[in-house]
């Protein structure tokens, strides 16, 4: 000890002298794992580094082409096979919406180990990579929720007779569809062939019975409202049981939990209005008329009736029950105007007479109930103005080789036509030939290329008519 205190010029040598042997092995070290490293990377050069593992294969040291078939060959052949409650399902990575990515696997697992030192012999297993369509997963974990769920039933309050009761609640079952498609999830990323298993839990209705002690107290003061509805000499006064009977409970958020709220059912407090207008209105009478060969008789006079305002009433009761506020309301009405029914009848019985259908543009000659003659015609042109009359007429004029002329019937009636037969058997309205038509009769053009009014005949029907009707013979002209 004395002798290397009094000699620090050799202790310094020695101390610099294993510095340096340190540094040196501390090369020869480095140096080598270097190389080691340098020759691992060149011996897997292409090829997956050892303990690679992805999707619960091995693929440590294959090429990356056999690599590439081994994880198509797995993404291919990939089923689930699944069990909730006593339903089983196999599906296909497409039927769940899956579509794996093999490039994107074999890019990870060619990366892996790769920057180590050294070269590693086991890694952490690497999952499948994937793209997931969340939508088509989503409809088959709610499908399976349908099938093997049962929905809860939320308690009620019922009323019968004013009384009211409660009707309990019944618990459902139904599948945690967060954790089913987790479990599915993990078995895309890293499959193993297992079947997976999901048990159904217990699913509590919103609604319990035990909790419905408000409901049924707010109930009871609803049903208890007072309500007079007068009109003229009459009241009605609704029970609380009438009351009870237009109720109905209205499931609302409360918080984080849920609540029955009564509410008036408008439609079943209608059906009450409804029972009080029948007792109220006054029907009307509706006016009868019989139109006969264009004779107009009337059979029954109308009169008007009366109605109750039901609307007002309704709106009225709603708010005062739900309100809680004692009601006083007069009932109003308003007048309902008569109808007048029309019936028009024809009654033919002359031995003799003409037929001329609008709407088929054709004409018939009855004798003795028999059609001895028809033809097609062609009446006015009602698009453009000049519908023919309607009704049960008859021939009052004839004359041969005569004009027409239309002036003397307004500023539109601009015709001066020269015709053979002419047989009016309304005001300006009659038969008669039109040459000028060129035999074309009977179309559906006449609607806006028909005549100003009049029944145009071709040649020989008018010569006919003309020759076989005398003046009084009765002209039937309908749609």
């Amino acid at each position: 000890m004395l002798r290397r205190r009094l000699d620090p010029e050799r202790h310094g040598s020695a101390g610099y002298t294993s510095v340096i042997r340190l540094a040196a092995i501390v090369c020869v070290f480095g140096f080598g794992f270097l190389g080691l490293r340098l020759t691992t990377q060149a011996l897997y050069d292409g090829r997956i580094m050892p303990g690679v593992v992805v999707g619960g294969q091995n693929l440590g040291g294959v090429t990356l082409a056999e690599a590439r078939r081994a994880i198509s060959d797995q993404s291919t052949r990939y089923r689930v096979k699944l069990d909730v409650a006593d339903q089983r399902y196999e599906l296909t990575a497409a039927e769940l919406g899956v579509t794996f990515d093999v490039e994107a696997t074999i890019a990870s697992a060619y990366r892996s180990g790769r920057k180590a030192i050294l070269p590693p012999l086991h890694h952490d297993p690497l999952p499948l990579s994937y793209r997931l369509d969340r939508s088509q997963l989503n409809a088959f974990t709610t499908s399976v929720a349908t099938k093997v769920g049962t929905p809860p039933i939320d308690a009620g309050v019922v009323v019968k007779d004013g009384e009211l009761s409660m009707v309990p609640e019944k618990s459902g079952w139904t599948i945690d569809r967060v954790g089913l498609q987790r479990l599915i999830e993990d078995d895309v990323r890293s499959p193993g062939g297992a079947k997976l298993s999901l048990k159904p839990r217990e699913q509590l209705a919103d609604i319990q019975a035990a909790k419905l002690a408000p409901t049924i107290d707010e109930a009871k003061h609803l049903m208890a409202t007072p309500i007079i509805l007068a009109y003229q000499d009459r009241t009605y006064t609704p029970k609380p049981s009438d009351v009870g009977q237009w109720l109905t409970f209205e499931k609302q958020p409360d918080g984080l939990a849920f609540k029955l709220v009564p509410k008036i059912d408008t439609g079943k407090l209608k059906s009450y209005v409804q029972v009080i207008a029948n007792d109220l209105d006054v029907a009307l009478v509706p006016k009868k008329v019989i139109v006969e060969n264009g004779i107009t008789k009337v059979q029954q006079e109308g009169k008007d009736g009366l109605a109750i305002d039901q609307d007002p009433m309704t709106n009225a009761i709603t708010a005062a029950v739900m309100n809680q506020t004692p009601l006083a309301f007069t009932i109003t009405d308003h007048p309902v105007p008569f109808k007048t029914i029309s019936t028009t009848l024809v009654t033919l019985d002359y031995g003799r007479y003409i037929e001329i259908n609008l709407s088929k543009q054709h004409l018939w000659v009855w004798q003795d109930h028999n059609v001895i003659y028809d033809s097609p015609i062609t009446s006015g042109a009602t698009g453009a103005g000049f519908p023919t009359v309607t009704g049960l007429f008859s021939i009052y004029y004839k004359t041969t080789n005569t004009h027409l002329v239309g002036r003397q019937y307004g500023p539109k009636y601009n015709y001066d036509v020269f015709v053979k037969y002419w047989m009016p058997f309304y005001s300006g309205y009659g038969l008669h030939d039109a040459s000028w038509r060129g035999g074309n009769f009977g179309g559906s053009d006449y609607y806006y290329g028909g005549s100003h009014g009049c029944v145009n005949l071709p040649d020989a029907t008018a010569e006919f008519i003309y020759n076989w009707a005398d003046v009084g013979t009765p002209v039937w002209v309908h749609n």
